[in-house]
């Protein structure tokens, strides 16, 4: 077994008296004294989101009951986890993401679920997300895409009622706003990577026809020359003095204050944001799929499916039985029904989410098709990626370095990782 960084910081921090949070209401009881199967469940979904889903599914498998435990997102409930796998404590049902399916899929800590029934109306984007040579390692349900939010009341001051599809145009419109004495644009990098880069580089690999999957396994990554293209034509809007280079310092919460405020036309976010979008008083807005590369392209988002669940490995029998169960309900109608109602868009084949009127066009042409792509989802050692991703990119919009130099950069910096 590799015992790489992860592992070691995850028993680290164990040592430290990391917490693990038991469900006591659900599963509470002894399997032995009720001659249930007794089912371990771990999530990052604490008890007030868990329970509902627990209590309905113990309440159609009256044989099963589930016990749970919680550890918060993102780096904790990784180091939980990773812990009670080498531990020989593993959860029967877990969840598998961007930041862990690497280490479990290496390991073989998880279960192969490709032919299982409960996978078969599962988006095949969401399958890519935790899949590898072929092999899908957990279920995932739902999904986000990013879009351009704009003020329609802005717009129309130039004759435009919504952002145009392609990115020669999206310029255009932005020279138009800006000559109009409106800010046009404006986006945060102070994170990362502009979202963007990320949708152009999703449609690039879609006319190219590259299997997103086999990235990981690569015996070289190159997130940087990958997706140089995409991030040359992305800095189009800078080199143009469209946006300002100011992005680097300024956040998510900032852009979202100036947007609602209505001192920018155009910002690029997701449907995280919609709620304050909803409750601005008088913002009269839109949302619009982001801008294609070019008219030879196709309009993808940056977007990810939402994390997935897995299976430990090792199960077999009664248990095993048990934990595809439940699986199958998280798929159910009835799941999905719940899930929805949360906010959460479904893109499983055959239930269409309720979603507010402005993200019906978007859902429905990125979400739902899974035309989508986010970069870190698709390369070993995204937490590296990441930052990477942050600092050369600072660098890159305040005009220290070239394109060119960003990729190498970033690059050089994932092979030093390897």
């Amino acid at each position: 077994m590799k015992f790489n960084k992860t592992i070691k910081t995850a028993l680290a921090a164990i040592a430290a008296g990391a917490m693990l949070f038991p469900l006591a209401a659900c599963g509470g009881g002894s399997s032995a004294d009720s001659g249930k199967i007794k089912l371990s469940y771990l999530s990052w979904n604490n008890e007030q989101m868990s329970k509902p889903y627990i209590d309905e599914f113990e309440k159609e498998n009256p044989d099963v009951e589930i016990d749970f435990s919680y550890s918060p997102p993102t780096p904790e409930y990784i180091q939980t986890l990773q812990t009670r796998l080498v531990g020989n404590q593993a959860p029967d049902v877990f969840v598998i993401t961007s930041e862990n399916k690497t280490d479990l899929m290496d390991n073989g800590y998880v279960k192969d679920l490709t032919d299982e029934p409960f996978m078969k109306n599962i988006s095949q984007a969401n399958k890519d997300f935790v899949s590898r040579d072929g092999k899908v390692y957990g279920m995932s349900t739902s999904s986000w895409a990013s879009g351009i939010v704009y003020n329609k009341d802005l717009l129309k001051k130039v004759g435009v009622s919504e952002p145009p599809a392609t990115w020669d145009e999206f310029l255009a419109l932005c020279k138009k706003l800006k000559n109009a004495g409106i800010t046009p644009y404006l986006e945060t990098v102070a994170d990362g990577l502009s979202r963007i880069p990320d949708a152009f580089q999703g449609a690039i690999f879609a006319k190219n026809g590259v299997d997103v999957t086999k990235l990981a396994t690569k015996d070289k990554q190159t997130p940087g020359a990958d997706e140089k293209e995409a991030v040359k034509a992305w800095m189009e809007i800078y080199e143009q003095g469209l946006v300002t280079r100011d992005t680097v310092g300024i956040s998510g919460d900032d852009m979202k204050t100036q947007f609602v405020n209505g001192q920018v036309a155009m910002i690029c976010t997701g449907p995280w944001d919609f709620g304050t979008f909803q409750e601005a008083s008088g913002l009269n807005w839109g949302y619009a799929q982001m801008p294609a590369l070019d008219k030879d392209h196709e309009n993808y988002a940056q977007g990810s499916p939402s994390p997935g669940l897995a299976i430990y490995s090792k199960l077999s029998g009664d248990k095993l039985k048990a934990a595809e169960k439940f699986l199958t309900f998280m798929s159910s109608k009835k799941a999905l029904e719940m899930s929805s109602k949360e906010g959460n868009a479904i893109t499983v084949e055959g239930f269409d989410s309720s979603v507010i009127d402005q993200f019906k066009d978007v859902y429905a042409k990125n979400v739902q098709t899974g035309k989508y792509y986010l970069n870190t989802n698709f390369y070993k050692n995204p937490d590296v990626l990441n930052t990477a991703l942050q600092a050369e990119t600072q660098q890159l919009v305040q005009g220290q370095i070239t394109v060119d130099q960003w990729a190498k950069n970033v690059d050089q910096k994932m092979a030093a990782a390897q």
